[in-house]
């Protein structure tokens, strides 16, 4: 049963009762909870590094009128055990980034300020970034002990990628890597000890003369690799060509083990398999090991991932082989919890209302509490407003993929 009483909050935070129940998913009695209902479009920003508080109970969303044009969001959290919703800012949101399962929440606005939310308490900090930067993406990483920014930006003539780490303390920064295909980077800090960041290196991309992409991968295909927080001691891993197909990119941190878990790319004619891999197209690697390990599940098609912060269990949303039905529409995404030492899996949301596909807003992004106590996902629509959705993992459920 959920508790009913007020969270708390600061004078200047308004509150509303926004969220409702949605039903019992069949495939594993789920309750799915819509914990917006806006005619506005609301994300869960992003699933690599979870904007959730430690205890599990909040969560932050992104909300604003146009996914196309508009520039500002506004931000918001939900209380997953009142399921009120609350607006810390409108409509002046540019970036955001936070440290995963921490709790604390930084952002810019469109007033050049940079702040750190607590997520438990709603209080905010404004923060310094050398030289006056901002945030300008959502693929920012924070270091667990909240010292350190890492993010990438394309700079110079000609353009190139660059790494960027800062240190909030020392109120410096520093370049630690620079490299033309570094133009997509997704960096995320270890979420337990913030001495190495997880980097995606979209080989083969390229850059027009005024830093726009001109193209995301070349044959060479996308793949990850570590590098220390100072730039040194590189890991590259045995991902993407010519130890698998392309990395989708979605990859992630597992635990503190030094290991990774990222999908591949699937044949873009039918959907098939790598060849080599007929098990399946999620993977995990660490830097010592020559191959991956596939992690068999042959009828699923996995797109996002994310891994628990135990690091014992992911959640990625999925399609099936065939990506449109006998009636010619296409397959909604369901949501599969699978378990990384055990190698079972199970589906927990059968269809979460849309392919997980397209713009970026109608992708699920669904990631775990870090009570692993519910889901999170985004609940898009082929025409209309993506909503934010919690799915609370059933007594048990865990326990059956031992």
């Amino acid at each position: 049963m959920r508790s009913r009483q007020e969270p708390e909050s600061r004078c200047e935070v308004r509150w509303a009762a926004e969220a409702c129940d949605h039903r019992h998913d069949p495939a594993s009695s789920a309750l799915i909870t819509y914990l917006t209902c806006s005619a506005l479009t609301s994300i869960n920003i992003y699933c690599e590094q979870p904007y959730t508080s430690a205890d599990g109970n909040r969560v932050a969303i992104l909300r604003r009128r146009d996914m196309s044009f508009d520039r500002n969001w506004s931000l918001l959290v939900a209380d997953l055990t009142t399921l009120k919703l609350a607006m810390v800012e409108q409509d002046c949101v540019r970036g955001i980034g936070n440290a995963a399962w921490s709790g604390m929440i930084l952002y810019s606005t469109d007033e050049d300020l940079v702040r750190r939310l607590n997520l438990l308490s709603l209080e905010t900090e404004e923060l310094s970034l050398p030289s006056g930067g901002m945030l300008n993406d959502m693929t920012v990483s924070v270091s667990p002990d909240q010292r350190y920014l890492a993010l990438g930006r394309v700079t110079g003539t000609p353009p190139t990628g660059q790494i960027v780490v800062i240190d909030l303390e020392a109120q410096t920064e520093c370049v630690i890597l620079e490299h033309p295909e570094l133009i997509n980077p997704h960096l995320q800090f270890n979420p337990r000890h913030g001495r190495d960041i997880l980097i995606q290196h979209n080989r083969g991309s390229k850059l027009a003369d005024d830093g726009t992409v001109e193209s995301f991968a070349g044959a060479e295909g996308t793949t990850h690799f570590i590098i220390s927080r100072d730039g040194s001691n590189r890991r590259d891993l045995a991902c993407g060509p010519p130890f698998t197909l392309s990395s989708t990119g979605h990859s992630n941190f597992v635990a503190d083990t030094g290991r990774i878990a990222w999908t591949t790319h699937v044949s873009t004619s039918d959907s098939s398999l790598d060849p080599r891999y007929p098990e399946g197209n999620l993977f995990t690697v660490g830097p010592d090991d020559s191959t991956p390990t596939v992690f068999a599940a042959p009828e699923h098609r996995f797109i996002h991932v994310n891994v628990s912060r135990c690091g014992r269990y992911f959640v990625s949303d999925s399609r099936p082989p065939s990506m449109y039905s006998d009636a010619g529409v296409l397959h909604s995404a369901s949501l599969v919890i699978g378990n990384l030492e055990s190698g079972k899996y199970a589906t927990l949301v059968s269809d979460i209302g849309g392919p997980s596909g397209g713009g970026k807003h109608t992708h699920a992004h669904a990631y775990l509490t870090a009570d692993n106590g519910n889901v999170i996902y985004n609940a898009p629509t082929l025409c209309g407003a993506t909503q934010v959705c919690a799915a609370r993992v059933p007594d048990g459920f865990l326990e059956t993929l031992e």
